[in-house]
């Protein structure tokens, strides 16, 4: 998605789904709409079921206004998580990010495979549709994506290959493939940490490190639909940063400092437990995601800065050295200004929870 001017019907779509519950009054007032211009909209949305009235409320010295309610189970949708673990997460979500269900399938890298255990996973979850309009698939990657959606760099064997139009030919609904980071920005901004601001950076670390950028609830790509790929920056020392911040890179680096091989858990075990060399390396690492962090958040001024991924394991010693760090780096911090930094809400499931999303929130524009 690329900016673009936000209409009537998509900023009243937006707070409905925001507040759950308000007054055409209020919609006016909070949209900076007039109130026939609220009434036809809301109208529309009621034809379409996506509200409904719920009739008189509170009285402020009038006429008791006529109270809307959002129904967010209007709209479903599936989210899937593709990433490079041999694992594809999906989820079944309605309107406002609630999940009601969720399913797992294995694959192995290869096209048929994951065509396989996507399908799988689609017919799984759509079978417990109950209720609402089941609108589409969205697919979150691990890789990069460009604007026309076409995986066009990616571990999996998936670059260049008709993924979503295979599925949409077999399952007979819309597919939308989006990268990871901005799946996962999606859902924290519209129902997640990051709700309340109007400009927001996720960062995440795990298979690989990316940033999504989130703008008034819309998805930021860039031109060409590479914005984010923070992983890519070169660190001072002249290292990638992909290569010296996703989690792997700790187990690789302590096995060579110590002769000792461990697994991430153990390894996390380790750094809670007070291992000195783990929460060198731990540390180490929420610097190196505070440097990708600093420069994102100094190119684009948000309001809040997310940070999300499997480094959300190592708990709140390593986010408040990343915090610290990041402090250092923010411009916007110099004059006091700093963005709000928090912890990602949906934790891994946002990914695919934010998949769900790309699909509901295209619904109205």
């Amino acid at each position: 998605m690329r900016f673009t001017y936000v209409s009537g019907k998509r900023r009243i779509f937006e707070k409905l789904r925001r507040e759950g519950r308000i007054s055409r009054a209020d919609l006016a007032r909070k949209c900076s709409l007039t109130r026939p211009a609220v009434s036809a909209i809301v109208e529309e949305l009621i034809s379409s079921g996506f509200v409904r009235e719920l009739g008189p409320g509170r009285s402020t010295g009038g006429k008791p206004p006529i109270m809307l309610e959002f129904i967010p189970e209007a709209r479903c949708a599936i989210g899937i998580n593709l990433g490079g673990d041999g694992l594809i997460e999906g989820v079944l979500c309605n309107l406002s990010c609630g999940v009601l269900k969720s399913e797992a399938v294995s694959y192995e890298n290869n096209f048929d495979s994951i065509m396989q255990g996507t399908e799988k996973l689609i017919r799984m979850l759509s079978s417990r549709i109950s209720g609402g309009v089941f609108s589409g698939v969205g697919i979150a990657v691990s890789g990069v994506v460009d604007n026309s959606g076409v995986v066009v760099r990616s571990s999996l064997d998936i670059v260049g290959r008709p993924l979503a139009e295979m599925l949409e030919k077999n399952t007979g609904v819309p597919v939308r493939i989006e990268r990871r980071p901005n799946a996962a920005a999606l859902a924290e901004a519209l129902f997640g940490a990051g709700c309340d601001a109007a400009k927001l950076v996720y960062l995440t670390s795990g298979i690989g490190v990316g940033a999504g950028v989130v703008v008034d609830n819309e998805i930021f790509t860039g031109s060409h639909g590479f914005a984010g790929e923070v992983g890519q920056l070169h660190l001072p020392d002249s290292r990638i940063l992909e290569e010296a911040a996703r989690p792997s890179a700790m187990l690789k680096s302590y096995a060579s400092s110590c002769g000792k091989s461990v697994t991430m858990e153990e390894f996390i075990q380790l750094f809670h437990a007070g291992d000195v060399l783990a929460e060198k390396m731990v540390f180490e690492n929420a610097r190196y995601l505070a440097y990708a962090a600093g420069i994102a958040a100094n190119l684009f001024d948000p309001d809040a800065l997310v940070l999300g991924g499997d480094v959300l394991e190592f708990g709140e010693r390593h986010f408040e050295v990343f915090k610290k760090a990041f402090v250092e780096m923010s411009v916007a911090a110099k004059v006091g200004k700093s963005p709000t930094v928090l912890r990602s809400m949906f934790g891994r499931r946002g990914v695919a929870v934010g998949g769900a999303q790309i699909i509901l929130d295209s619904l109205v524009q």
